[in-house]
């Protein structure tokens, strides 16, 4: 439902949910909402299906098979020769995912902020006002890593990056690298490298 508000002639789109991000998780809350008949839509910074997954390093692979990775309602199918799913299948299985259900994802969506507004939440974004009942937000941590602060940083004079800027390991032939952080992505690296 539209609904004109404001002299400057903008449109107020009204819904019961607002879900911000359309990786995982968002498209995840998609498929519920759709299940609950809830009228809802996904805002996604992202100009095309597959959230950071799009963006990930080339050697990246999930950490499980693909029967275990999968969204509620579709499973993921196998990778051919492969046991775990590299970055490349999980966008492709994300945009299907997407269009099968027909969720209602905006795609290249920002949003700006969201705030209350009586009894309701405002989703500001850069196409648009939503008018909701309620707000998911699903957005990650993608597009803005966190960087700890870590005495003595400043000194170091060699290259320092995060992950969301690794890509390959011929990047750094013939360097010495550390890899700070064990976690998941952290030793794909270290492994990688």
């Amino acid at each position: 439902v539209r609904h004109r508000c404001g002299d400057d002639g903008s449109v107020t789109q009204h819904t019961d949910v607002v879900v911000v991000g359309g990786g995982q998780s968002g498209l995840a809350a998609g498929y519920h909402l759709r299940r609950q008949g809830l009228d809802f839509t996904v805002l996604d910074a992202e100009a095309a299906s597959g959230g950071s997954w799009q963006h990930m390093w080339d050697s990246l692979h999930l950490f499980s098979p693909a029967e275990h990775s999968s969204l509620p309602g579709r499973l993921m199918p196998n990778q051919p020769g492969e046991t775990y799913p590299g970055a490349g299948h999980v966008v492709d299985y994300l945009a299907d995912y997407e269009k099968r259900y027909g969720l209602p994802v905006q795609h290249g969506t920002q949003v700006d902020a969201v705030r209350r507004d009586g009894d309701r939440l405002l989703v500001e974004a850069d196409s648009g006002t939503w008018r909701a009942r309620a707000v998911i937000s699903a957005t990650g941590t993608w597009s803005r890593p966190f960087l700890p602060a870590v005495p003595g940083r400043g000194l170091f004079t060699g290259r320092q990056l995060h992950t969301v800027n690794y890509r390959r390991p011929d990047d750094f032939a013939g360097q010495r690298v550390v890899v700070v952080g064990g976690g998941n992505s952290g030793a794909q690296i270290a492994a990688d490298l």
